[in-house]
C-alpha cells in the first residue's frame, strides 16, 4: 500500500469516527465537563485551571487532527480525479 493510499484510508477512517454519534456524545460530554470544572474552580487555582485548559486543548487537537485527515483524503481524491479527467480528455 502506498503512502497516498494509507492517507486516503486514514481519512476515511477519521470521517467514520467524526460521524459517529457515540464519539461525538463522548467528546461533547468531556468538553462540557472541562467547561464546568473551569467555571466552578477557584480563580486562584492556577494549577487546576491550567490542567482543565490542557484537557480541553487535547480534545480540540484530536478533533482537529481527525478533520485534517479527512481534508487530506479529499485533497488527494480531488487531485487524482482531476488528473484522471485530464488523461481521459487527451
Amino acid at each position: 500500500m502506498t503512502q497516498e493510499e494509507q492517507m486516503i484510508n486514514q481519512g476515511t477512517a477519521a470521517e467514520t469516527v467524526l460521524s459517529s454519534e457515540a464519539f461525538n456524545q463522548v467528546v461533547n460530554n468531556l468538553v462540557e465537563q472541562s467547561f464546568q470544572a473551569y467555571v466552578t474552580s477557584n480563580p486562584d487555582d492556577d494549577k487546576g485551571r491550567t490542567a482543565v485548559y490542557y484537557q480541553y486543548r487535547a480534545l480540540r487537537e484530536i478533533i482537529d487532527t481527525l478533520k485534517q485527515c479527512v481534508a487530506v483524503r479529499d485533497e488527494i481524491t480531488n487531485r487524482n480525479d482531476s488528473e484522471n479527467r485530464s488523461k481521459e480528455e487527451e
